[in-house]
């Protein structure tokens, strides 16, 4: 049965900082040594100093990881270019499975598939799947979890985030055993029949219903019209900034809200789910992380910091309630880079995550490991859905007998 084990520190020298997260992690434990450790890390490590010495600390380990905008580990949120975090888990070989693509050519939906069957040939007895795509470029990836759903089954949990950088939109890196990857895509798959996991997810912003922006014209992901206008002329004419502004800062302005099924209303907390955008000057369009069909009808949303709060209390409390008395095991966490640093302000975020961590691990030193991540990757309704602007936990955890 697999163990888990967790760290995260802000050490500047990479070799160093490795070591004390496997030290922290596996402290009072026989040795270091274990089957899987799970590296999350900013930007301003040297990668493979990471790989390097977490080999040499524990040489039997297989090793999957990515670059992100911060992590949330059990000492709580870390946003610094020197953040990092690690998950170290224990185990049979045959409990876990790790792979990696480069996309090479390949549709969202062709990676998702291809992924899912390299992971199934390693160990068709899988039942949840750790995802970690990078977000450049932004493709349709609800595409790419369908491609998974089609070799494992619609009912597969497949949880995790897209990998960043420190919010310049310019490259991610996988990490992959002795390999730095750039804009690779991780999945790494758990095959112990005890697990078990509990999804939550909500943003807690508020939609505006005023103005509807419907798309007139669109391919895949790619929005190029909103009600017959050229599509980044019509939205920032909405938020009324100029043509030239840069999309990075579009990005954190233009937050689109879509219409979720009625049915799925009380278990998110929402009606709408939220879609991030990326714009192109040069053929006045956005790019989605999700498909979106011609006569789809958006609405603008914006940040509501008590909403916020309100959200993460409402999901911690159906959390406590699902975990039914079983301790939790182990949480991954992924949490919206626009829901760190750029938008709450230190002693703020700190106690935005520990309304997350206490009423979840109270008080008890429950593995954690957090990103913050460009898309949030979890279940609503017993379906997996692409979400941004969010907070995701993900408890594993086993049931009592």
């Amino acid at each position: 049965m697999l163990e888990f084990f967790s760290a995260s520190t802000s050490i500047v020298n990479s070799k160093r900082a490795i070591t004390e997260c496997m030290e922290n992690a596996l402290e009072g434990e026989p040795s270091l040594d274990c089957d899987l450790i799970i590296i999350y890390t900013a930007m301003g490590h040297n990668f493979k100093d990471l790989l390097r010495e977490a080999k040499r600390l524990s040489p039997n380990a297989r090793i999957a990881g990515c670059t992100c905008a911060g992590v949330i580990g059990r000492e709580g949120p870390e946003e610094s270019l020197k953040a990092l975090a690690i998950m170290a888990i224990k185990g049979t070989k045959d409990e876990l499975a790790i792979v990696v693509s480069t996309l090479k050519n390949m549709s969202a939906y062709e990676t998702g598939v291809s992924m899912a069957q390299d992971l199934k040939g390693i160990n068709p007895d899988i039942n949840m799947i750790h995802f970690l795509p990078s977000v450049l470029p932004m493709l349709p990836f609800d595409k790419a979890i369908a491609g998974i759903e089609s070799v494992f089954g619609p009912d597969m949990p497949i949880f995790g985030g897209s990998s960043v950088d420190n919010m310049k939109g310019i490259n991610t890196y996988a990490l992959f055993d002795d390999q730095v990857i750039e804009k690779g895509w991780i999945a790494i798959g758990f095959a112990d029949p005890t697990l078990k996991i509990i999804n939550r997810v909500n943003h807690g912003f508020n939609v505006l219903k005023g103005m509807q922006l419907e798309v007139t014209r669109s391919e895949s992901n790619i929005i190029y019209e909103f009600n017959g206008q050229p599509a980044w002329k019509f939205l920032t004419s909405t938020l009324g900034v100029p043509e030239t502004t840069d999309p990075m800062e579009v990005l954190t302005l233009g937050i689109l809200a879509e219409e979720l099924p009625a049915e799925l209303e009380e278990e998110y907390g929402s009606r709408y789910v939220l879609r991030s955008i990326l714009g192109d000057l040069k053929n006045n369009s956005f790019s989605l992380p999700v498909t979106c069909k011609e006569g789809t009808k958006l609405l603008l949303a914006k940040r509501d910091e008590k909403g916020m709060f309100d959200s993460v209390d409402r999901m911690t409390k159906q959390i406590q309630k699902l975990l039914k008395g079983n301790a939790p095991l182990a949480v991954f966490h992924a949490d919206c880079l626009l829901r760190g640093k750029f938008s709450i302000n230190r002693i703020l975020k700190d106690e935005f995550i520990n309304r997350m961590q206490y009423p979840i691990c109270q008080g008890e030193p429950v593995p954690w490991l957090g990103i913050y991540s460009g898309g949030e990757i979890a279940m609503i309704g017993g379906k997996n859905w692409f979400h941004t602007f969010t907070s995701a936990l993900f408890v594993i955890y086993r049931q009592n007998r």
